[in-house]
């Protein structure tokens, strides 16, 4: 998170505005409350829809300086395409680009193909790599479509890390990125095959507030991989102790 102490001259425009007769370290709080969010922000994206306030950054050049790094550093974006992540390096100021630390990939089963291409290249133009020379953490949602509704879902939930897909994409990856790259691989089923999965396999899952189960973390190559069971019919439920 950037935050600054260090004493800065004004600009006469703000001198004598309330907010600038606070120390800096309680205008860095005031940004981060403002301007920060535990959820990922699409980009690019039309409306910002964390009830933040983003047009802090246009009040004068003094905020902008202030607050344009923090936005940039303490928050997620969100990709659906690697031509976004490339337009984002080739759009945003350097600096802002520099201060993206940490990112979020949503992947379709059927665009494999299209990010591998992108993840695994070392081109100066087009690649993960080069377009974010400073991630440190990278977070891969995979839609896969690899379960089989008509087969048994405990042998499904036994074979789902064996998806060629996934395994291409985590491949894609090895190497490649300095980032710690994290998995989660995505599967919408029907309410019988969650709860037949529960009940098998219960211990394994843990199951947050959205009712929504997940296993542990382990490596598919070098990538940390995780399941992730979503009941679209199914109600939010307790989470279990």
């Amino acid at each position: 998170m950037y935050l600054s102490t260090t004493t800065e001259w004004l600009d006469p425009g703000v001198a004598e505005c309330p907010l600038f007769r606070l120390p800096r370290e309680l205008r860095d709080k005031i940004y981060t409350y403002a301007l920060t969010s535990d959820q990922p922000f699409w980009w690019p994206v039309e409306h910002c829809t964390q009830h933040l306030a983003p047009a802090l950054l246009a009040t004068s050049r003094t905020i902008y300086a202030e607050t344009a790094p923090l936005l940039y550093s303490a928050n997620r974006f969100m990709f659906s395409h690697p031509s976004d992540c490339n337009m984002f390096r080739f759009t945003m100021d350097q600096k802002h680009v520099q201060a993206t630390t940490n990112i979020c990939l949503r992947i379709r089963s059927q665009d494999v193909r299209l990010w591998t291409a992108y993840l695994g290249s070392t081109s100066p133009v087009r690649s993960l790599t080069h377009d974010l020379p400073a991630l440190r953490v990278l977070w891969i949602f995979f839609r896969s479509s690899a379960w089989n509704h008509a087969h048994d879902p405990i042998e499904n939930y036994k074979s789902w890390q064996f998806d060629p897909r996934l395994r291409e994409l985590c491949l894609s990856l090895e190497h490649k990125t300095k980032a710690e790259a994290r998995v989660i691989c995505c599967h919408r089923v029907s309410r019988g095959h969650f709860e037949r999965v529960r009940q098998g396999v219960g211990k394994e899952l843990e199951v947050d507030g959205d009712g929504d189960a997940r296993t542990p973390f382990f490596k598919i190559f070098s990538v940390n991989v995780a399941l992730e069971l979503s009941c679209p019919d199914r109600a939010p439920a307790q989470v279990q102790a």
